[in-house]
């Protein structure tokens, strides 16, 4: 094993038995995904030209900006979380078998959204920055794949709070910039810029970003956040293991 295997005392001091790979679901992980990006395209193909007046979301234009943000968004909050779902709490394993099944499901999820993203520009007609875009969804999965490690190496009662951060990141700046725009007639672009979300949107439709540091900034932000949480999660497995050990 690379990185060694996680194993948590119980209350007699017995080892417990290893938890289910990441693999183990890997049919229903393909699925949520698909059915995921189907329910946030629908919308702008469907529904939106057939409304006298639609939201942004629904239209045609804003299809595949719509598709890469709800992307973005199962693979830093949901994706990262799906091993602890499918397993006992406290019974995850960080092994190199594992990071290797996490590196392959990225790998899928990527390719299953490649023809959802195909219609989406089809029907957009937009036009996207190809380098940019690969940069910012693989600068994604690495902050993505820092949030699944550190879950796995942390204490099962960490979990439910790196969650709420997930969602926080995502989605806190957006829904914190839209009640000041329509409470206090104020914007404030800056503060979207914060979300990785939003970075990716930007980033895959504008192209490589120039001026201010905060828009350079997404292009290694969050990567480097997911960098400093994978090393938090091994090294605290590491302790748990240690500390494990010698209760035993």
């Amino acid at each position: 094993m690379v990185f060694g295997t996680e194993v948590d005392g119980t209350a007699d001091g017995r080892e417990a038995s290893p938890a289910p790979e990441p693999g183990r679901a890997w049919v229903l992980l393909p699925v949520a995904w698909c059915v995921w990006l189907l329910l946030w395209i629908l919308p702008s193909l469907v529904v939106g030209p057939r409304l006298a007046w639609a939201r942004p979301w629904m239209m045609r234009e804003t299809a595949l900006s719509a598709l890469v943000a709800a992307a973005a968004f199962f693979l830093v909050a949901v994706w990262p979380f799906w091993p602890a779902l499918a397993s006992s709490p406290g019974r995850q394993t960080l092994s190199g078998r594992w990071l290797g099944l996490s590196l392959f499901e990225f790998a899928l999820l990527v390719a299953l959204a490649g023809p959802f993203a195909l219609v989406a520009w089809s029907v957009s007609g937009g036009t996207v920055a190809a380098a940019p875009t690969v940069v910012a969804v693989l600068g994604l999965g690495v902050f993505g794949l820092g949030l699944r490690v550190a879950t796995a190496g942390m204490a099962p009662r960490m979990t439910r709070w790196l969650v709420l951060a997930a969602m926080t990141v995502l989605a806190g700046p957006l829904m914190l910039e839209y009640a000041t725009r329509e409470a206090l007639g104020v914007t404030c672009g800056w503060l979207v810029g914060v979300s990785p979300l939003f970075g990716l949107v930007r980033i895959g439709l504008d192209g490589w970003p120039e001026g201010p540091w905060l828009s350079i900034a997404r292009l290694w932000l969050w990567p480097g956040v997911g960098v400093v949480l994978a090393t938090v999660g091994l090294l605290e497995s590491r302790r748990r293991r240690r500390r494990a050990a010698s209760d035993g």
